[in-house]
């Protein structure tokens, strides 16, 4: 299974603590704020206990998408994902 995750956080510190977490579980950045990988149930609960402890529920959201290997592989991407510091592309690991 496939767990996207999506968020938007206003504290530029939590958002960066996020990222770091979801990169540390192997999860891969698609765009800035939206990270993929494989995830079991456990993983996916490990994600969301992190994600909780995080984010001010108040003015943050976290979504987080179960999706099938098949549905995630019938994806289309348009366009190329680019860091824009750096000019890099994402480094897409899934």
């Amino acid at each position: 299974m496939m767990l996207l995750v999506i968020y938007d956080i206003s504290s530029n510190e939590k958002r960066l603590k996020m990222s770091k977490a979801l990169m540390q579980e192997g999860l891969s950045r698609i765009q800035k704020s939206a990270f993929v990988g494989r995830a079991g149930s456990a993983l996916f609960r490990e994600i969301e206990v992190k994600a909780r402890s995080i984010v001010d529920e108040k003015t943050d959201i976290v979504h987080m998408v179960r999706v099938s290997e098949l549905e995630w592989n019938g994806t289309k991407i348009i366009g190329r994902g680019v860091n824009a510091k750096k000019g890099l592309g994402w480094d897409l690991v899934y």
